[in-house]
């Protein structure tokens, strides 16, 4: 089984993750960054049968620290795929994503 990585964020911010195969999804709220999550994630996700298809999804913090908190906690229940925030391109502001992604590491 080969898994996929994708990415959801601001247009402009997530081409770089195209340039090196990982499929992006672009969103301009975070209505739709849930929706797409939600739909990258699956359908049969409560299905313990279903072979999830993305290893991980990568979201732009700006967008993850939005997300309903029984969404994440739902989403963390399973190994795969992680949901893993990533930083957001606003120059000067601390990162949320830098500081939980120094605690994964």
């Amino acid at each position: 089984m080969e898994y996929k990585l994708a990415v959801i964020g601001s247009g402009s911010s997530i081409l770089i993750y195209r340039a090196i195969g990982v499929e992006t999804v672009a969103v301009t709220s975070e209505e739709e960054a849930r929706q797409k999550l939600e739909e990258l994630v699956g359908r049969h996700f409560d299905d313990e049968q279903q072979t999830p298809e993305y290893a991980a999804i990568f979201v732009e913090e700006n967008f993850y620290q939005n997300f309903p908190d029984d969404l994440i906690g739902r989403l963390a229940k399973k190994p795969l795929p992680a949901i893993v925030p990533v930083p957001s391109p606003i120059p000067g502001k601390e990162s949320f994503a830098m500081k939980r992604l120094s605690k994964i590491v």
